[in-house]
């Protein structure tokens, strides 16, 4: 997918993970507390993953427009950044959907073949859906950031006489 309705899809898909990926870490923290643990778990969970996949249609959208577009430094790093992000952005998808389904089997007391999760899954999912949900940020905020520069550096450029 590369231009929605005749506009390139990448400026408007990225904007899903811009904004999802940074809330969906602060539901993974505010789920550290027991009391919030099940449904902030669960909102973390789905936000997590339509960033993700958000994330990965924009790096298409933004592979094919990196083509219309002149060489440019800037465009170049900002699709490095946005390769980069792609990492954390699936582990924290997965870890956050890993979490929810351990805690959901925990809870539910749930077996398989006479054996049960080990007690610290949960623990150490959740530890890994928070510390993925920073990464995450701090990832896609760069991209994200490196792409807002280059664009408006290169409008900028262009208006000066």
């Amino acid at each position: 997918m590369s231009t929605f309705f005749g506009l390139p899809a990448h400026p408007l898909l990225v904007h899903v993970p811009i904004v999802l990926i940074p809330l969906a870490a602060i539901t993974a923290i505010i789920s550290i507390h027991k009391k919030y643990r099940r449904e902030m778990l669960l909102v973390t969970a789905a936000m997590a993953v339509i960033g993700a996949a958000f994330l990965f249609l924009a790096a298409g959208a933004g592979e094919s427009l990196q083509h219309d577009l002149p060489r440019s430094r800037s465009i170049h790093e900002h699709a490095e950044l946005g390769d980069k992000s792609q990492g954390p952005t699936a582990v924290f998808a997965f870890a956050a959907v890993g979490a929810v389904l351990s805690l959901e089997a925990s809870r539910r007391k749930f077996e398989y073949k006479g054996k049960s999760l080990p007690k610290w899954s949960a623990t150490a999912l959740l530890a890994l859906t928070v510390v993925g949900g920073v990464a995450a940020t701090v990832a896609v905020s760069q991209a994200g950031h490196s792409g807002a520069k280059s664009v408006w550096e290169s409008r900028l450029a262009e208006k000066k006489p």
